[in-house]
C-alpha cells in the first residue's frame, strides 16, 4: 500500500497538517520518552542526572553529524523526486546511507577514545562522573544506529511518506519506556543495572527500529528497496549531499559546544543547576523537539516543489508552515510560564532547590518559545530551497553572544544569568530568521511577477 502524500497537488493547508501530523504525534511521543527516562533516572538521584545529562552532549554531536547526510540526501531526494527523477533518487538515498555508515563509524571510535577526558573536563565529582562513563560507554556500543535511523526516517518523509516512520519510531519509543524501569531497577530474574541499564534500553530499542525499518522496506518492494540493495558509491553524490549538509551539521555542533561551555559555566555552582538544566531541557522540548519534527516536512513539502519548480506552491507552503510553527511556539510558552513549578515538582518533588530554579529556568526559556519555534522551521524552508547556510549562520553567530552575555550577568545573577543568555539568543534568532526568510519570499514573488 502507497502511503505517499502527492506534495505537489491539492490544498497546502491539508497537505502539509497530513504531512506533519505524524511528524507531530512521533516528536511528542519523544518528549513522552524523555520524560518517563528522565524521572526514571531522577530516582537514582541527582549525580545520575548531572553525569546522563554530562554524557547526553557528546550524543547531541553524534546526531550534529548525523545531520550531515540527514540533511543534504534528504533535500536532494525530494527534489528528485519531486521532479519525477526516480533513478536519481534512488542514487542520492543510497549514497546518503553510506555517507552515514561512515560517519557513524568514525564518531563511534572517537567517543570511546575521548569519553574519560570529556567527562573529567565538567569536574562534577565522582559519582557523577562515574554515571557519565558507564552511559556513555553503552550508548557509543550502538552509535551507528543514530546515524543511520534517521537516514531512514528521511528516506520515507522526502518521499512524502511520514506515517511508516511514525510507526515504527513509536513503537521503538514505547519499547525504550518499557525497558527503562526493567533495566534499570530490575524486574523477576533481570538484575537491577541503575545508569547502565538506561543505556542498554536506548540501544536495544534503536536496534528494534533498525530491524522495522529493514523488514518494512523488504516487505513493499518499492523505491527505497532498491535504494537500499543496489549500494552504488557516487563521489559526486558523496561530495554534494556532504556539502549542502555541512551547514547545519555546523549549526547543531556549534550549538552543543557553546552548550557544553555554558554546562561548564553552571557546573560552577554545584551539580543542582546542571540537573535543573538537563530536566528543564527535556520539559522545553515540548516546542524544540515539535518544531524540529515539523522542519522535515516543511523541508519536504518545499522541496518537491522547489524541484518541480512550483515557486507559488512554494511561497504558499513557506506561508503555512509559519503559521503552524507560530501556533505551535505560542503554546509552548504558555505552558511553561503558567505551569512551570508544577511541571518541575513531578522530576524532583523531594528537592525544594531544585523545584525552585527549575520553576525559574522554565519561565525564562519559556518566553522564548515561540521565537525559537519558528527559527527550527523556517530552517526547514531554508533547507528546502538548497539554502543550509543562511539558518547556520543565523544561529552560530547568535550562539556565540551566549558566552560574554553569560559571562556578563553570572556575577550579578548567578546560573539564572546562564538562562537569560540562552533565552534572548534564541528570541533574537527567530527574529533575524523570520526577516531573512521574508527577503527571499519576495524576490521569489518579483520573479514571478517579472518573467
Amino acid at each position: 500500500m502507497n502511503k505517499n502524500i502527492n506534495l505537489l497537488e491539492g490544498n497546502i493547508k491539508s497537505t502539509l497538517l497530513r504531512l506533519s501530523i505524524p511528524l507531530a504525534l512521533t516528536a511528542f511521543i519523544q518528549i513522552a520518552y524523555g520524560f518517563v527516562d528522565m524521572l526514571w533516572i531522577a530516582k537514582l538521584g541527582t549525580n545520575a542526572v548531572a553525569g546522563v545529562g554530562i554524557a547526553g552532549f557528546v550524543f547531541w554531536i553524534a546526531n550534529s553529524l548525523a545531520l550531515i547526510p540527514k540533511i543534504g540526501m534528504g533535500v536532494y531526494a525530494s527534489q528528485a523526486y519531486g521532479s519525477n527523477h526516480k533513478d536519481e533518487t534512488i542514487r542520492v538515498i543510497n549514497n546518503g546511507l553510506l555517507q552515514a555508515l561512515i560517519l557513524g563509524l568514525l564518531f563511534t571510535l572517537f567517543s570511546l577514545a575521548v569519553r574519560n577526558v570529556f567527562i573529567e573536563f565538567y569536574q562534577l565529582g565522582a559519582e557523577a562522573e562515574q554515571s557519565a562513563k558507564e552511559y556513555m560507554t553503552i550508548v557509543a556500543s550502538g552509535m551507528l544506529l543514530f546515524f543511520v535511523n534517521p537516514i531512514l526516517t528521511q528516506s520515507f518523509t522526502s518521499l512524502g511518506n511520514s506515517f511508516t516512520p511514525f510507526v515504527i519510531n513509536t513503537i521503538g519509543l514505547v519499547a525504550n519506556m518499557i525497558l527503562d524501569p526493567v533495566l534499570i531497577f530490575g524486574f523477576g530474574t533481570i538484575e537491577p543495572q541503575g545508569v547502565e541499564g538506561a543505556a542498554w534500553a536506548t540501544v536495544l530499542s534503536q536496534l528494534f527500529v533498525f530491524f522495522a525499518f529493514i523488514l518494512t522496506i523488504l516487505i513493499e518492494n518499492g523505491l527505497l528497496r532498491r535504494a537500499i540493495t543496489r549500494i552504488t558509491l557516487r563521489w559526486d553524490w558523496q561530495v554534494a549531499i556532504f556539502k549542502l549538509g555541512i551547514p547545519a551539521a555546523l549549526l547543531s555542533g556549534f550549538h552543543a559546544s557553546i552548550s557544553m561551555v555554558l554546562n561548564r559555566f553552571m557546573s560552577g555552582f554545584g551539580p543542582t543547576p546542571v540537573a535543573v538544566t538537563s530536566i528543564g531541557s527535556q520539559i522545553e522540548s515540548i516546542s524544540w523537539n515539535t518544531s524540529e519534527g515539523l522542519q522535515v516536512g516543511i523541508q519536504a513539502l518545499v522541496a518537491q516543489n522547489f524541484g518541480a519548480g512550483n515557486a507559488k506552491r512554494v511561497i504558499e507552503s513557506i506561508r503555512e508552515s509559519f503559521k503552524l510553527i507560530s501556533m505551535i511556539g505560542v503554546i509552548a510558552t504558555i505552558v511553561l510560564v503558567v505551569f512551570s513549578e508544577g511541571l518541575f515538582t513531578m522530576f524532583m518533588p523531594h528537592d525544594p532547590e531544585a523545584i525552585r530554579l527549575g520553576s525559574i529556568y522554565l519561565i525564562i526559556l519559556g518566553l522564548s518559545q515561540a521565537f525559537m519555534s519558528i527559527e527550527i522551521g523556517l530552517a526547514g524552508a531554508f533547507n528546502g530551497l538548497s539554502d543550509t547556510r543562511t539558518p547556520a549562520l543565523i544561529g552560530v553567530i547568535l550562539n556565540l553572544f551566549r558566552i560574554p552575555i553569560s559571562l556578563m550577568l553570572m556575577p550579578i545573577l548567578g546560573v539564572i544569568g546562564v538562562w537569560i543568555a540562552m533565552s534572548s539568543t534564541s528570541i533574537a534568532k527567530g527574529v533575524v530568521s523570520m526577516y531573512l526568510l521574508r527577503r527571499k519570499v519576495n524576490r521569489m514573488e518579483w520573479l514571478i511577477e517579472n518573467r
